[in-house]
């Protein structure tokens, strides 16, 4: 079965019936994967142009249950990894024309299984989180559950390969049985991975399966909202695709060690740069202010490029991963400043190195002080600190960067709860002359005036779509 995960939608229905091949034909799916092939839907499946993909979860013996899948008449199997790597690794092989997906868990995501698609099983349902009734506060800003910092350390991690999530909205994916979530959050779910250049297979909620199939209009209202959706973020995968931009680089290490700190950081709209902690990009102070390289041991020929990055200037957040008696950062004979409540502070020539004492436990509050040291560092010497991006009066959006050319960024705004309907605003680090936005249901993009500030540039956006493009020229 052929299927391109940049451009196609696999949707993930359990105990599908015919009425579901129409359906997925509507929003512009390719697949449709469930547990089993009655010979009505085969036939609809096939009408409709949607491949029929056994959903096999996780089986003792991987192999019968592929001969079973293929037997049974499934156009390709969607397959839970198990056992050790060698042997799944052996019998997919022989299934190697029908294997489509492998789900993977987060320690198994280095398997190697191609020809077939890794699709990462972990995430969360995106969205605005379930307030804790235990916690009191009326004044807490509103807390958003997204999964573009898997997109980006996978992308980062494993650049062969097209980075997609398969969560689904389970007690595993933040969705207990008692909570329901809107039918239109679906759309997030899409926005939410294409926006860091990433896909998901679609598992929808079933209380919207439920209503789609006994055409209950507002169900049918918010499935035709998702085809907008699906269609504009095809036509966008050129923009979504492009590598992420921003001064601070996230070194990671296993999702573990990094996913909670790069998650964070995303969640602040520091729009991070995740590399791979074993094979970095070129580290100057000119392209980060700040790097990040915690929780994890960097190999040693990393450990000089961090070394040469502070001493021309840069500025670093560390921490052990463990209880390591001698870092490497007490192995190069920096100077040691001061010590602070929960970490040392060297001087590492023109740089500094903020030393953290043990490895990071709570990434919430390592991620107000990564805020704080880029803020200092963006610091233009008066007025507003220039982060990278900032958004006013827009508290469920957040922003992903692409760098276009050297001159010219893409912002992807994605409305993690309902789009706004008002104005708002967003800076943006740098000097632009030009901006202009697309979004959804308009054919073409619309100009944005720029007001050129210290350093930055502001632009009042007057209302967005579930996801936008914004981008900005030099």
């Amino acid at each position: 079965m052929m299927f391109d995960p940049v451009r196609d939608l696999a949707v993930h229905w359990p105990g599908a019936s015919a009425a579901v091949a129409d359906l997925l034909k509507g929003l512009g799916a390719q697949a449709l994967l469930t547990e089993k092939a009655p010979a009505d839907l085969k036939e609809a499946c096939a009408q409709a142009g949607i491949g029929l993909v056994a959903d096999l979860g996780e089986t003792p013996d991987a192999g019968q249950a592929l001969s079973e899948a293929k037997a049974a008449g499934f156009d390709a199997a969607s397959i839970r990894a198990s056992g050790e790597a060698a042997n799944f690794r052996k019998i997919i092989g022989e299934f190697r024309d029908f294997v489509l997906f492998v789900q993977l868990s987060p320690e198994q995501i280095s398997w190697d299984v191609a020809p077939a698609h890794a699709v990462l099983r972990y995430g969360v349902w995106p969205g605005i989180a379930t307030p804790d009734p235990s916690v009191a506060g009326a004044t807490e800003s509103i807390w958003l559950d997204a999964n573009t910092s898997l997109i980006a350390q996978l992308r980062a991690q494993y650049p062969k390969r097209r980075a997609i999530l398969g969560y689904r909205p389970d007690k595993e994916g933040g969705v207990p049985e008692t909570r329901s979530v809107p039918m239109r959050s679906a759309e997030v779910a899409l926005a939410d991975a294409f926006s860091a250049g990433g896909s998901v297979i679609l598992s929808l909620p079933g209380d919207y399966r439920k209503a789609l199939l006994e055409r209950a209009p507002r169900a049918l209202e918010a499935w035709k909202e998702l085809a907008k959706v699906l269609a504009f973020l095809r036509r966008e995968t050129a923009v979504t695709d492009r590598p992420l931009a921003g001064k601070v680089a996230v070194l990671c290490g296993t999702i573990e060690q990094s996913g909670e700190i790069l998650n964070l950081a995303f969640r602040r709209n520091l729009c991070p740069v995740a590399m791979p902690a074993d094979a970095p990009q070129p580290l100057t102070p000119e392209r980060f202010d700040v790097v990040v390289a915690a929780n994890l041991i960097p190999p040693p020929p990393v450990v000089e490029s961090l070394a040469r990055y502070a001493a021309a200037g840069g500025s670093i957040m560390a921490a052990p991963e463990g209880e390591e008696k001698n870092p490497w950062w007490t192995q190069r004979g920096f100077k040691k400043l001061r010590t602070e409540e929960d970490r040392d502070v060297y001087a590492a020539g023109k740089g500094t190195i903020y030393a953290y004492q043990t490895a990071i436990l709570d990434p919430g509050v390592f991620a107000m002080d990564l805020k704080e040291l880029a803020g200092e560092r963006s610091q233009p010497g008066f007025g507003v600190k220039n982060f990278d991006l900032r958004i006013w009066a827009a508290d469920s959006v957040l922003g992903v960067l692409h760098r276009l050319t050297p001159t010219s960024l893409a912002v992807v705004l994605t409305a993690y709860g309902n789009a706004p309907r008002h104005d708002f605003l967003v800076s943006l680090r740098g000097q632009f002359r030009k901006a202009t936005i697309r979004q959804i249901g308009s054919e073409t993009a619309a100009p944005v005036a720029v007001m050129q500030r210290s350093g930055r540039v502001e632009l009042n956006l007057t209302q967005l779509s579930r996801i936008a493009i914004l981008t900005v020229e030099g």
